[in-house]
């Protein structure tokens, strides 16, 4: 007898999910960072999108079709992604496969040219201090995710001359580039 009302609960379970949750279909959202909720493998984004709709975006390595490209965002990037997008009782989930772009909040695009001074390797790429012909220094994440594709990353020597295009950014006063293009 137990058994049976433990089969029963357990389908009345599934049937109540089933229900509460619309079919499933891919799209893109785009908008605004409202909110971010750290997991285990990524995070959970609330996205605003230009109707003032909320989406909550679940944005995790193993949900990515290419893990490499993984990024984080804060509070008030904008943000364009796209996956499985369902409705649970109210609320709109999507279930990030790829990260179309991000553009951080404080950010502007640049375009540099100097001199490679030194560098500090990383997980997926490096850090490189630059040289500017203005002048400048500048600390330049050169990096697999933030280009894009393996293709596009190279990596530079000490003394050679590297154009680069991506967002300029500052942090305790030092000039940083996220490069998204290496231009020669």
């Amino acid at each position: 007898m137990k058994t049976f009302s433990l089969k029963k609960s357990l389908l009345s379970l599934i049937l109540i999910s089933a229900v509460s949750c619309s079919s499933v279909k891919t799209a893109t959202v785009s908008g605004e960072i409202t909110a971010i909720q750290s997991g285990k493998d990524g995070y959970t984004a609330t996205i605003k999108n230009e109707r003032n709709k909320m989406f909550l975006g679940t944005i995790s390595i193993p949900n990515l079709n290419n893990p490499h490209l993984f990024k984080q965002a804060t509070i008030g990037d904008t943000i364009v992604v796209k996956g499985e997008v369902w409705k649970m009782g109210t609320e709109k989930h999507i279930k990030v496969e790829e990260i179309i772009e991000l553009k951080k909040k404080d950010s502007a695009e640049a375009k540099i040219t100097g001199v490679i001074q030194s560098f500090e390797r990383g997980k997926d790429g490096y850090t490189a201090k630059i040289k500017a012909t203005n002048g400048l220094l500048y600390f330049a994440i050169i990096s697999i995710p933030n280009l894009g594709s393996p293709e596009k990353y190279r990596l530079f020597k000490i003394g050679e001359t590297a154009n680069l295009f991506g967002e300029l950014w500052k942090m305790d006063e030092e000039n940083h580039l996220t490069v998204r293009k290496i231009l020669d």
